[in-house]
């Protein structure tokens, strides 16, 4: 077992989301409920935040650049930034 390995907890604490649209996605139901059912009204405002949230994840996204070797795709990924590994702290992909 290497380091990196003990570094990376096989079982997350907090599931991570595929994508920003997932979350968009959660985001939206949480405001519905919201909006329809009184008692639970403190979930909408939570809801338009996520929504933020998201759309924001998805403009600071990690661009990819991928190119063909020898008729593989291949992705080239030079520099992880600090902005990407927020990212990946949140999003799987």
């Amino acid at each position: 077992m290497t380091f990196s390995r003990l570094s990376q907890p096989s079982s997350p604490t907090h599931p991570r989301f595929d994508s920003p649209a997932q979350l968009a996605i959660a985001a939206v139901i949480l405001w519905v409920v919201g909006a329809v059912i009184h008692p639970l009204a403190l979930l909408a405002p939570i809801g338009i935040l996520l929504l933020v949230a998201a759309g924001a994840a998805y403009l600071f996204r990690p661009r990819s650049q991928s190119m063909y070797w020898r008729g593989r795709r291949i992705e080239l990924n030079d520099r992880h930034g600090p902005g990407e590994r927020l990212y990946y702290t949140f999003f799987r992909r």
